[in-house]
């Protein structure tokens, strides 16, 4: 029978996926070192009006999102809302009400969608409506497919995302009902924005915005430069 390490290494290779260490045991995407580093990056909180994030944004959390959106690792998505104990008991608090709870994530233009084979935002709201209770609803599709948002202003990402979702499907809500739009980062909030919009102009407004990471819009060009010019908010 293998033992957990050995099986953790045949599955997923002994790399941490942070700082590329190929000796230490990992758990099974991290060693020991970062995954301490990670716990360091959790914010658990209210990173704007509405608005509630995970993390920060640092080298681990920028690691494994990148992971997750880039490389074909889904699970990175219930992985990173686990290991946020602290911060989704915040949340949880954060989001309570006497109805009930639905996660929107955020939809993927379908010529992405064949490109990266699933939607991380749908995977983020598939983890935390089984850590926190609630719903996964697909509400929105997404009808134009915007350039990049790294190197925009906020100005130009709200212009950029305008009117680019649409409602597809309709629930029945009670007002008592809440809708928590979910996103990957949030650095200006252009996107969740677009989408709030497109659910309000249906007559959804019990609305808030949950992300898994929280990033300065000061640190957005540096991120472009050093993720090799690959798009993080679309």
């Amino acid at each position: 029978m293998f033992s957990t390490g050995i099986l953790s290494k045949f599955l997923f290779g002994n790399t941490c996926l942070s700082c590329g260490d190929t000796e230490k045991p990992l758990d099974p995407w991290l060693c020991e070192d970062c995954r301490a580093k990670l716990s360091s990056e959790l914010l658990g909180g209210e990173v704007s009006e509405s608005a509630f994030s995970l993390y920060s944004m640092g080298a681990v959390s920028r690691s494994l999102i990148h992971g997750l959106k880039y490389s074909s690792m889904p699970g990175l998505a219930s992985y990173l809302v686990r290991s946020a104990r602290e911060g989704l008991k915040n949340f949880k608090n954060w989001v309570a009400t006497e109805g009930k709870v639905y996660f929107v994530p955020v939809p993927l233009h379908s010529s992405r969608l064949r490109e990266r084979g699933y939607n991380q935002t749908e995977k983020i709201a598939q983890a935390l409506a089984v850590s926190c209770g609630g719903k996964v609803w697909k509400a929105l599709a997404r009808r134009s497919f915007s350039v990049s948002q790294t190197k925009l202003s906020k100005s130009e990402r709200v212009l950029n995302v305008a009117g680019a979702f649409v409602l597809k499907k309709r629930m029945n809500l009670s007002p008592k009902d809440l809708i928590v739009i979910i996103d990957d980062v949030f650095t200006t909030g252009a996107t969740t924005g677009a989408c709030a919009y497109a659910l309000k102009r249906n007559g959804y407004n019990n609305i808030k915005v949950c992300t898994l990471l929280f990033e300065k819009p000061i640190s957005v060009e540096l991120d472009f430069v050093a993720d090799r010019q690959e798009d993080w908010l679309i």
